[in-house]
């Protein structure tokens, strides 16, 4: 039973007005927000180094996301709670952890479990809908849902196809007198990468499924394998290099999509009156990185532009601040009630430049892909200098093999190298095998490498991470708070296969 509670605006009616230029007008006899529209646009697993306004070298990689930047405010401290995609994006939607909503792994929330982003935003008037990443948002109701591959054409990776359907999207909203939400998710750079054996396999597959479907979208590579900036949590071999080329030419490809619904935005008369958020849902599809909760694993680029209300070309790099957060802050800056509870909070003050207390931690998540398999449940806080990282299902076993972040060229570079170099072979084991508790010291130490969790000179350190962890997992209702406490493993049920849950 969701309880719904009123929550006072925090400026009168008037004065929120003013603060955000959000008025009403009558459709039908219902009062209903006059704007703005809100424009979300989503990559998939891109990594934030991999940004050039993140401080990526590569010239001219991603101009859209530069130019966004450039007229709004970049975050250098933002975070998704989970970094996978199903439970990350299920997450955003209910401003609830995916162990708070129910979206544990590839499990979509109970429809009306929980109110929705979506359902909040028409009940009040506004024109919902999604394009791409269907599986991720099939479960809440929409005005206009696109879910992407097959008979619908290859929406989930070719700009053209982004641009066409927005455009639609938008003029059924003009059609019907109502502002508009959309969410635009593009798959890349998720794998299968450009040019690779796996997107080759993958095209393959799709035909035999929907042999009438468009070309699918072909890049030339961005780089050569000399002149590639690697990711900075992986070694450099060989196979690594090709297969970073291959990912970055997927940025690319991203950055031309959110290029083309700018490019519609502006087109539309609508720059002014909309509301651009970009993100990526996690970091690359890499060994550490996806399906881990590692700092960098959850780290992402977030970008927010409102003409008149955000201002240009600022950065915010004080602030800790997390997808969960949208939902509260889109229904604050519209007067809509906030429901409760939500495990994020209004970031609506950031946007103004103001300051905000208790933005100095953010809580990550990882549970299964599905009951019995894949499961390795994590639990995460990070500071700006810290992490703490719990592990409750490292045993000595290898659980983790036949991942989607561990396929493809990298993990096997690394696995072929292990053989001939000891270190290689310490490193790979320890990401097969981990240890329950992880504790790095990110100033010294930002992509993880070495845990000092068992050193004496940093109990202290642990102690107080810990608690800080199990305090923001009570408070989230977290089901792993028990066995954080008790030093414990986790749920046995979740390593029952439940066939039915598996498509």
């Amino acid at each position: 039973m969701v309880t719904w509670n009123r929550r006072r605006f925090l400026q009168t009616v008037c004065g929120g007005l003013a603060a955000t230029g959000v008025g009403a007008r009558t459709i039908g006899g219902e009062k209903t927000p006059r704007g703005p529209n809100i424009v979300v646009f989503t990559v998939d697993d891109m990594d934030i180094t991999s940004v050039n306004c993140y401080g990526n070298p590569l010239p001219n990689l991603t101009p859209n996301m530069d130019r966004l930047a450039s007229e709004g405010m970049r975050f250098e401290h933002a975070h998704v709670s989970a970094a996978v995609c199903m439970p990350c994006r299920q997450s955003y939607m209910t401003g609830l952890h995916s162990h708070h909503n129910g979206s544990f792994g590839f499990v979509e929330v109970e429809p009306g479990a929980f109110p929705s982003l979506p359902e909040l935003l028409m009940e009040h008037g506004y024109y919902a809908g999604s394009i791409g990443k269907g599986r991720d948002y099939q479960a809440f109701p929409w005005d206009g849902f696109i879910g992407g591959l097959g008979g619908q054409g290859w929406y989930n990776r070719k700009p053209e196809g982004f641009y066409r359907e927005a455009k639609a999207m938008i003029h059924e909203a003009r059609e019907a007198g109502k502002p508009f939400y959309l969410g635009i998710n593009t798959s890349d750079p998720h794998r299968p990468f450009v040019g690779s054996q796996q997107e080759e396999e993958h095209v393959k597959r799709v035909r035999e499924q929907y042999p009438h479907a468009p070309d699918f979208p072909e890049m030339e590579p961005v780089c050569s394998e000399d002149e590639v900036p690697l990711l900075p949590y992986l070694p450099d071999l060989p196979a690594i290099r090709k297969e970073t080329v291959q990912y970055l030419t997927a940025v690319k490809r991203g950055d031309d999509a959110l290029g083309q619904i700018m490019d519609l935005i502006d087109e539309e008369g609508l720059t002014d009156e909309t509301l651009f958020v970009f993100f990526s849902d996690h970091a690359a599809s890499m060994p550490t990185a996806k399906q881990n909760c590692y700092r960098h694993s959850s780290a992402i680029p977030l970008i927010v532009r409102w003409p008149g209300k955000v201002e240009p070309g600022t950065v915010d790099d004080t602030h800790m601040v997390s997808t969960l957060d949208f939902m509260s802050t889109f229904l604050e800056l519209l007067d809509i009630p906030i429901p409760e509870p939500q495990d994020g909070r209004s970031m609506l003050p950031l946007w103004r430049g103001e300051r905000q207390s208790d933005r100095d931690f953010v809580m990550t998540t990882h549970n299964y892909i599905w009951p019995g398999v894949q499961v390795f449940p994590m639990r995460a806080v990070h500071t700006k200098d810290w992490s703490y990282v719990f592990n409750p299902w490292s045993d000595g076993l290898n659980r983790r093999e036949h991942t989607e972040n561990q396929s493809g060229l990298t993990m096997d570079a690394i696995r072929d190298a292990a053989v001939t170099d000891e270190a290689m072979r310490e490193r790979l084991n320890y990401m097969l095998l981990r240890q329950r508790d992880e504790l790095f010291d990110l100033k010294a130490d930002p992509y993880s490498f070495d845990n000092l969790a068992e050193e004496q000179a940093y109990q202290s350190k642990m102690e107080e991470m810990q608690a800080l962890l199990a305090k923001e997992m009570e408070r989230t209702n977290d089901t792993l708070l028990p066995y954080l406490v008790e030093k414990t493993g986790y749920p046995e049920e979740w390593d029952v296969l439940d066939e039915e849950l598996i498509p």
